[in-house]
């Protein structure tokens, strides 16, 4: 049982985040939410300091000694609000309603945050002596705007060091109250063809003469994937890493059914292939293609007949290990052109986060499995690959780390959206449990789990 006066000092940090507005999107009160964060670290021992980022700081604590390196992630950035109206309480308020705390940023990342800095002071009372293993805790003021300078702040202010694990910025709970632990993520590019026939929108008539923008658009975005889903690139499935015979096997038996999915998001119409045995790995293993809109000519009320002079179309990828954003571009690029596309220009949005996937038996992910279950009453699934994307990439290159999704998210919490919320029972729990992950650390760093291996024994990579 959780003591009343830690959920109560964790509500009221919570409440003082979420009440400053750090929308990266608009560079607002980053700084001041830095400070805030250096100054939680810093209360709870943490050697802690404010560094500089292209758009908003970083945070950085530190503390301990020892073989083993365990990287915490997280962010104080947050999306903006907007729309404003479609909120029930102030989204830069903590309110409660329900059994839930609202605001924007409760879940997405300041809760997760507050979470686990509670449970380090509950870990803490209990072993307050010197720390035999190190944590960096890094926060990030860039994630909501994919992190800039994530990648170069790495290679200068943690050159040479080497992480066991990357605790992950956030986990999930599914619907029914099981935790979802995410051992990796799927890359992401995102670009924009636009093409133009005319120095001026045209007479429709002249179609019969020129060509149409929004057509060519059209056709080339057709040209890049059939109608079940697997995109017609040559060259793109060449890197694709294969899943493990255990990655596979944990994809074979779905922790939801396709039809509650359906239900839940409100989807119709299934790519060919795809049914209630196969919808799981998918979202673990496939990449994809995904054309997130067109703009050009006219769509106002009623008709107006005109050729447009030019149009464009927006494109994500989700890519998987071992897929490389910047060659997709390439091979992209090279389509266009062998199909007659040469005049339609390619502008790249993003393309720097790189696909990760973790190994799924890590010892690290077994004790939060054993731990989760324990303070959640509930079987845990262990997800090889979360169907989102995340910058987690530089932790695995440049430090070595296993990326390892544990957090308090649940499927209702509307991220993004008005309404965002976490519920107060799981955060209680994520508080409970985050204590124990990290006396789980300290009996790693000692060697004293019974009938285990350790970390700096060979244990599982």
């Amino acid at each position: 049982m959780l003591p009343k006066e830690s959920l109560w000092r964790a509500r009221e940090d919570l409440r003082r985040l979420v009440g400053i507005p750090s929308v990266s999107a608009r560079g607002e009160r980053l700084s001041d939410c830095a400070q805030a964060v250096r100054d939680l670290l810093a209360g709870a021992g943490f050697e802690a300091e404010v560094c500089t980022g292209e758009i908003g700081p970083f945070v950085v604590g530190e503390i301990g000694d020892g073989p083993l390196t365990v990287m915490i992630y997280n962010h104080y950035d947050v999306q903006p609000e907007d729309p404003v109206d479609l909120w029930h309480s102030p989204p830069f308020e903590l309110s409660e309603r329900d059994g839930r705390w609202y605001g924007r940023g409760v879940a997405d990342d300041k809760g997760e945050f507050v979470s686990r800095l509670e449970g380090w002071r509950l870990f803490r009372e209990r072993h307050p002596g010197p720390l035999p293993f190190r944590i960096i805790w890094l926060v990030d003021g860039e994630e909501e705007i994919g992190s800039p300078s994530l990648e170069g702040f790495l290679k200068r202010r943690f050159s040479g060091v080497t992480a066991d694990i990357c605790w992950w910025e956030y986990g999930e709970i599914d619907s029914s109250g099981h935790p979802v632990i995410l051992c990796g993520f799927k890359g992401v590019m995102a670009v924009e063809l636009r093409c133009r026939t005319a120095r001026a929108d045209l007479h429709s008539s002249l179609g019969a003469v020129f060509d149409n923008p929004l057509w060519r658009l059209a056709a080339a975005t057709a040209s890049l994937r059939d109608g079940s889903g697997r995109v017609l690139i040559d060259g793109f499935y060449d890197t694709v890493r294969q899943p493990t015979q255990q990655e596979r096997d944990l994809a074979t038996v779905p922790p939801f059914s396709f039809d509650s999915l359906a239900r839940a998001t409100g989807g119709q119409r299934v790519l060919d292939g795809i049914d209630g045995a196969s919808f799981y790995a998918a979202m673990n293993f496939a990449p994809c293609m995904n054309v997130n809109g067109f703009s050009g000519g006219y769509a106002g009320e009623g008709a107006k007949t005109v050729l447009p002079a030019e149009g464009s179309v927006k494109i994500d990828f989700r890519l998987v290990p071992d897929q490389d954003p910047q060659h997709v571009v390439s091979l992209l690029r090279a389509h266009l052109d062998r199909q007659g596309f040469e005049d339609i220009e390619l502008i790249v949005h993003d393309a720097n986060v790189k696909p990760v996937r973790s190994s799924t038996d890590h010892w690290f992910i077994q004790d939060a499995k054993e731990l989760l279950e324990r303070h959640f009453g509930r079987p845990v699934i262990v997800q090889p690959s979360s169907p989102a994307s995340g910058t987690s990439h530089p932790f695995v290159e440049q430090l070595g780390a296993n990326i390892v999704g544990i957090g308090l998210t649940h499927h209702g919490a509307m991220l993004h959206s008005p309404n965002e919320n976490i519920i107060v029972a799981q955060f209680e729990a994520m508080i409970a449990c985050s204590a124990d992950i990290f006396q789980r650390l300290l009996e790693r760093a000692n060697g004293t789990r019974a009938n285990d291996t350790s970390p700096m024994d060979g244990g599982a990579p």
